[in-house]
């Protein structure tokens, strides 16, 4: 091997040498790279899943109270529906009543919503009919001062309407329901459903 073949193998070996050396290098940086690559992968997809169980939790929670909700609406709307149906039961008794006890109601709401001066009581057809002889006498009697007379029929269900000039005062059992209503339901409700 001559002197230039020597040089040039040399060459060659080093040569080699430093292609592999920079192979190596660049194998290695290429690995240092897929592998943060997949860590960060791995760290994205890890969020990811996270951000995913988050919202499925957070969805599930609204369903779940989505659901009560409608549960408790029903509920109510059932409950209310209940309570609605005895008021209008108990208001049926109360015009079932004999004429003794019904009157009876009537004379102490009479009582409780006489205004001073004379009033004109209007009671239903069906009342008129029914009315005791001497009840307008009591009436006055325990009224002292105060001063009622029967005025023509009104077209109400049961109780009766007392007028003072312009001023209306409506005891119909079904105006004095819908204005207590509320109060009626609480009653009920605490009744029935503690």
């Amino acid at each position: 091997m001559t002197g230039l073949e020597k040089i040039i193998s040399q060459i060659e070996y080093e040569s080699n040498d430093r292609c592999r050396i920079i192979i190596e290098e660049a194998n290695k940086k290429a690995q240092g790279i897929i592998d943060s690559a997949e860590a960060e992968a791995s760290g994205i997809l890890k969020e990811s899943e996270e951000q995913t169980a988050k919202k499925l939790e957070n969805m599930s929670q609204s369903a779940v109270s989505s659901a009560e909700l409608a549960k408790s609406k029903i509920l109510l709307k059932s409950k209310l529906e209940i309570i609605d149906d005895m008021l209008d039961k108990a208001l049926n008794e109360i015009r079932a009543l004999g004429d003794e006890e019904y009157f009876e109601i009537i004379k102490s709401l009479i009582l409780n919503n006489a205004k001073e001066g004379e009033g004109v009581l209007r009671l239903s057809a069906k009342d008129c009919a029914r009315l005791p002889k001497d009840f307008l006498s009591s009436v006055n009697k325990a009224l002292g001062d105060k001063k009622i007379v029967l005025g023509d029929e009104a077209d109400i269900n049961g109780g009766f309407l007392l007028i003072y000039g312009d001023i209306d005062i409506n005891c119909s059992f079904d105006a004095i329901a819908s204005s207590k209503r509320d109060e009626l339901r609480d009653a009920l409700n605490s009744l029935l459903f503690s």
